[in-house]
């Protein structure tokens, strides 16, 4: 028997409601929508430190995940697994028309992109006429959701021409924010805030960069540097408590001078 239907009978097994496991019997869709977002993140996470026999494990929790919704939908005579799985196959065909039918060879992954954005306005003609941003989640990470929704804005013709007119615009942002906060007005504070974090993503849109993956790298190195400052301090017995905020700042530009 292969894997996948080995994997398949457990799961139909599992969720039994005489003889399988109570809590997997208990779950619904939306009761399993949390472990797939963490999942997925338990995946980047492994590919980032190179853990590899790690990564095998989390993308086998990630799959489980899928065949546990696709049953508990098989069970609701909604759709199953292999459905699933067909209707994912025949997407990669109909977007990859260079290499399963007679289209244009695309000379980059540029080229691919644009190719593959091409067919998916295509099958979209096919369904009801879509407003704009109607097709991105809202339970989307907010940094990922505000780039997806400036991507088709800008595709719309509504777009800064160029980096440094944002820029400008985040400057405007910080000035409002100062505003804010010097009224002592929590509320305009907090909108002001999310409308300079919404801005910060748009440069990183302009100069290409993904923002999670420079935030990541960011939080990376705020602990890396905050580490080196404990073993410095501890040195002197002293603790971080017992160290006055001028002396670690020393020490912060130390570590950060020396990298």
């Amino acid at each position: 028997m292969l894997p996948v239907q080995s994997l398949l009978d457990t799961m139909q097994k599992l969720r039994d409601k005489d003889t399988g496991c109570p809590w997997d019997v208990e779950q619904t869709f939306e009761s399993l929508s949390k472990h797939l977002i963490e999942e997925a993140y338990e995946v980047t996470d492994a590919i980032a430190r190179k853990d590899y026999p790690d990564l095998q494990e989390e993308l086998g929790d990630v799959l489980l995940q899928v065949i546990f919704q696709s049953q508990i939908a098989s069970e609701l005579e909604l759709f199953n697994f292999n459905e699933v799985a067909d209707t994912l196959n025949q997407k990669l065909v109909r977007r990859h028309p260079h290499v399963f039918n007679s289209g244009p060879v695309p000379k980059s992954a540029e080229e691919q992109s644009v190719i593959w954005e091409a067919v998916k306005a295509e099958e979209k003609r096919d369904k009801l006429p879509q407003i704009i941003f109607e097709d991105i989640p809202s339970s989307m990470p907010p940094t990922l959701r505000a780039e997806r929704i400036q991507k088709q804005a800008s595709k719309k013709g509504f777009d800064w021409a160029s980096v440094n007119d944002v820029i400008l615009k985040v400057e405007e942002e910080i000035r409002e924010l100062k505003v804010a906060i010097k009224n002592n007005d929590q509320d305009n504070a907090e909108e002001e805030l999310g409308d300079l974090l919404f801005t910060i993503i748009n440069v990183s849109r302009h100069l290409n960069i993904d923002a999670n993956e420079a935030l990541a790298r960011a939080n990376n190195k705020f602990v890396s540097r905050f580490h080196s400052m404990e073993k410095e301090v501890a040195t002197s017995q002293k603790g971080l408590e017992n160290t006055s905020l001028e002396e670690l700042e020393k020490i912060w530009s130390k570590i950060k001078n020396n990298e």
